[in-house]
């Protein structure tokens, strides 16, 4: 068995698992080459919950989370991290994080695709704006 200090530094190691939500943000918009003002126009977010979200002041909500993912055309696994650390998840057991998978996986990032399969399959309350 691991001792507790192994343990910690073996999960340490992982630089995608030791950012917080806001510090993940900034490497995945360098990594996709996105300004924050691109990043907030592109994904329809005002630049104040922009700010409010970069402060940690407010914890943004899934759809917001969701558009930011579809904008930066993240992939399924960036996604799920991105989600998880500000405590959310797409859980198999859910058809709309199901669908929300699936056009991830099939790099089907225009949210007016999204939507139409989201509203095809009854979800009209969920539609990402």
């Amino acid at each position: 068995m691991m001792s507790l200090e192994e343990y910690i530094e073996f999960h340490s190691q992982n630089k995608e698992k030791k950012m917080d939500f806001v510090s993940y943000l900034y490497y995945l918009m360098d990594k996709y080459n996105f300004t924050p003002s691109l990043l907030y126009k592109k994904a329809n977010i005002s630049r104040q919950l922009y700010s409010s979200i970069i402060s940690s002041k407010s914890i943004p909500s899934l759809n917001t989370i969701l558009k930011i993912v579809f904008t930066l055309h993240l992939t399924n696994h960036e996604c799920k991290y991105l989600l998880k650390k500000a405590n959310y998840t797409l859980s198999s057991s859910s058809k709309y994080s199901l669908i929300i998978r699936y056009c991830l996986e099939n790099k089907i990032y225009e949210l007016y695709k999204v939507n139409d399969l989201l509203f095809k399959y009854g979800y009209k309350n969920k539609i990402i704006e």
